[in-house]
């Protein structure tokens, strides 16, 4: 055989090779490079508090007693020293508290935000961006779980919140986010009364 035909069979081989990783690329693209929006900041906030409510930005710097304090209550590691959330008012009086955040699920980004009443007891979770699959998304129904005035243990994957089969990275992660929320507001707005 001549060094031309080998050459042949390898740049055959090669272009076969290329072409075949190039087909696997293009084929697992939707679910590497996936990024869905299911709600906009502003619907979601409307959403919270209703149509023509007043909405300001709070920040609250978390000292590192807070901070441990915080993540005692809601068995989760705290990322920030800075807490960021929404004030609603209606005519001056307070509906309540929103914040929105973002947790890694798997390995990309979810987003979404959270109602708590002037009360302090979860109105709402949201999903505002989901970027995994969607065999991965938690339905509505499973993200009412979180929802209304229940002890901190219950919003803990196995003792209070339903499963989901195959996601579990993405119910811890969405648990974690809901129970920082719920801590930080217990923590830091009982301090401020």
């Amino acid at each position: 055989m001549s060094l031309l035909q080998d050459g042949r069979r390898c740049s055959s081989s090669l272009r076969l090779l290329l072409s075949s990783l190039l087909t696997l690329c293009v084929a697992a693209s939707p679910l590497v490079a996936r990024a869905e929006v299911l709600l906009a900041q502003d619907e979601a906030k409307e959403s919270a508090f209703g149509h023509g409510a007043e909405l300001t930005t709070q920040t609250k710097k978390i000292s590192a007693e807070q901070k441990a304090a915080i993540e005692e209550l809601a068995q989760a590691k705290l990322a920030s020293s800075f807490f960021h959330y929404y004030e609603g008012r209606r005519n001056g009086e307070l509906l309540g508290y929103a914040v929105i955040d973002s947790h890694i699920m798997r390995t990309n980004l979810a987003v979404f935000m959270v109602v708590v009443s002037k009360d302090l007891v979860i109105q709402k979770v949201l999903l505002l961006a989901f970027n995994e699959p969607s065999e991965y998304q938690p339905t509505d129904s499973w993200l009412k779980q979180l929802e209304g005035a229940k002890p901190m243990q219950d919003l803990v994957p196995g003792q209070g919140l339903a499963p989901i089969a195959g996601s579990t990275l993405t119910v811890n992660g969405l648990s974690d986010g809901v129970r920082l929320v719920r801590a930080s507001f217990e923590v830091l707005l009982k301090e401020a009364k």
